[in-house]
């Protein structure tokens, strides 16, 4: 994996929005073979006829075995977004989670059908919402354009990572009082770096064209990964370098050292420092 620094700008940004936005984060030539990939998996969903008046049917969210396109297991260890998610968290992680979401277009006459308010991991559900840790980082990338409104991007509550409290939704509303709900315009090829504590949702798509995203997440090792990554695909372990490996959860001891992104962190001089145990009274 290649070095991308991350910037102060970038880590400033990051911890006041909890979310940073990585343009061109796919070049033409990459974002046309990851899109190629997940055109082939959607092929089924992309073929199929509207569902009518029922327009939550019209989305796609696929999970598992997305890592069997070449071009989706090298995003994996994208140069552009996967350094700075090491940098903002640790080289102690892991691959946590894999989505490939589409939603085509819906009829923009339909009433808002969902928002769905939430925040990732579901920590909140055990520790509540005082003092959450950040334990995990999502790389959404563009496939398709979304510089238009309700082009079916996710939908982020600028600060609201720091947030202590669960947001408040009018009775007959959609979204919540008081936050800076942010609709990004963004382009394809483009990336967002979300964390797991900042409140989003899911919009509708109301373009003329197909919305398409796929969504890498990344936590720490003792983040038990999602059920079809876990246990890691023997077969991908065999052929993948050993970033790629830790990434996929080679790795199963976690109080063994993360070696292969300790070393490269190590060597590009972005290793944070160790947490000590004890220090002399």
């Amino acid at each position: 994996m290649d070095f991308t620094p991350i910037t102060k700008d970038q880590i400033n940004s990051f911890k006041k929005d909890g979310f940073l936005v990585v343009r061109n984060a796919l070049n033409p030539e990459q974002n046309q073979a990851v899109r190629d990939a997940c055109d082939r998996l959607a092929h089924n969903f992309l073929n199929k006829g509207e569902v009518l008046n029922k327009p939550w049917y019209n989305d796609l969210d696929m999970r598992p075995g997305l890592l069997y396109e070449k071009a989706l297991l090298d995003l994996v260890t994208n140069s552009t977004t996967v350094p700075l998610v090491v940098q903002l968290l640790t080289p102690n992680i892991h691959l946590h989670s894999t989505a490939l979401t589409y939603k085509n277009p819906e009829n923009p006459e339909y009433p808002m059908y969902r928002r769905g308010w939430h925040r990732d991991i579901r920590i909140p559900r055990d520790l509540g919402h005082t003092h959450l840790p950040m334990v995990g980082i999502k790389i959404c990338y563009c496939l398709s354009d979304f510089s238009e409104p309700d082009s079916g991007m996710t939908l982020m509550a600028r600060k609201s990572h720091l947030d202590q409290e669960p947001l408040r939704i009018p009775k007959d509303g959609v979204d919540p009082i008081g936050q800076d709900v942010c609709e990004l315009k963004l382009n394809e090829g483009d990336a967002v770096l979300f964390e797991n504590r900042i409140f989003h949702t899911a919009t509708p798509n109301r373009t003329s064209r197909v919305a398409k995203r796929i969504i890498y997440g990344y936590a720490f090792r003792w983040m038990k990964q999602e059920v079809y990554l876990d246990p890691p695909d023997e077969e991908l372990l065999k052929i993948s370098d050993p970033i790629t490996k830790q990434l996929l959860g080679g790795y199963r001891d976690i109080d063994t050292r993360a070696w292969a992104l300790e070393d490269w962190a190590i060597k590009h001089k972005v290793m944070p420092d160790r947490v000590p145990w004890h220090v002399e009274a």
